[in-house]
């Protein structure tokens, strides 16, 4: 191949990574060297035969998900499975789905009437509180991931009236990085005006002070994802709620939203969500959102 064809099909590999969500691309590359890794200490080629038994290990601790994404990844810098190797690897994933939908438990998801008590019991004198329970109370009214609430800056929030705008810097699923706004209510006197009002007072203190709202109160450094999640699980947990995540907090908020009268794209629009069926596995069944708001319980069928 003449050196004009082989720039040319340089050129098409490069833009088969590029076209990647940076995010993607990320956890792929991550997940190819865990791969190769394996491949080496193993002392095994890096072809078909030994993915499929590289699949077969990973299998063993995680989940269907995880398979699925090192398919991706090796697609991404290999050529693809042949039909007999897509075949094992498709029935690996399926094997897979069957047994963790018939251990699956329902998501948890965490109310108002939750995230109220956490709010009350925030300890004025310690900041550490104050932190926590605003990092739960913003995550909840503004549907924030923990990747999305621990890159939120002091400049992200504008307030108008009596709403706030809280500027989501990067998003899971804004792959041009042009950042998402979540309008939220906010009048003077609730829960979120006082929180983030003496939040605000606190981190104006040289001993405070940081670009990001939520940062580790040693070294004013971001707290990173994990933190932000760690934070939370330990939060709900002081407050009596047992194994839920920060997770629960965006799907109890969703479900909260769609309650109390909001439109599937009204809920959609305000979780920053990009296709109906990422909306739809948060939502539960309610009366509300078949169009019904009955403040009473009649059953349909008569003994």
């Amino acid at each position: 191949m003449s050196p004009e064809l082989c720039n040319l099909a340089a050129l098409l590999a490069q833009s088969a990574l590029l076209a990647k969500a940076p995010n993607t691309l990320k956890a792929y590359q991550a997940e190819n060297r865990l791969r190769k890794a394996w491949m080496a200490k193993k002392d095994l080629p890096e072809e078909e035969q030994s993915l499929l038994l590289y699949l077969a290990h990973r299998s063993q601790v995680v989940g269907s998900g995880s398979i699925a994404k090192a398919i991706a990844a090796f697609r991404m810098v290999n050529n693809n499975l042949s039909i007999f190797g897509g075949q094992l690897a498709g029935d690996l994933i399926k094997s897979m789905k069957k047994r963790e939908i018939e251990s699956r438990t329902q998501p948890s998801q965490i109310s108002w009437t939750e995230v109220e008590k956490i709010v009350k019991r925030v300890d004025v004198q310690d900041p550490k509180s104050e932190r926590n329970a605003l990092i739960t109370l913003i995550s909840w009214t503004a549907l924030l991931r923990a990747s999305e609430a621990a890159e939120i800056k002091w400049t992200d929030l504008k307030r108008e009236g009596d709403v706030l705008e809280i500027r989501v810097r990067h998003a899971k699923n804004d792959q041009l990085a042009q950042g998402r706004s979540t309008f939220v209510e906010y009048k003077d006197g609730t829960d979120l005006d006082i929180l983030l009002s003496r939040w605000r007072v606190r981190c104006s203190e040289p001993a405070f002070k940081s670009d990001y709202i939520f940062f580790n109160l040693n070294n004013r450094e971001k707290l990173s994802p994990s933190a932000i999640s760690k934070v939370t699980k330990e939060t709900l947990k002081n407050a009596g709620v047992e194994g839920a995540t920060h997770h629960a907090l965006r799907r109890g908020a969703a479900n909260a939203l769609r309650a109390s009268g909001l439109s599937f794209e009204e809920v959609k629009a305000k979780g920053r969500w990009r296709s109906d069926a990422s909306v739809a596995r948060y939502l539960t069944d309610a009366p509300s959102a078949q169009g019904l708001h009955a403040t009473t319980s009649t059953s349909l069928v008569k003994s």
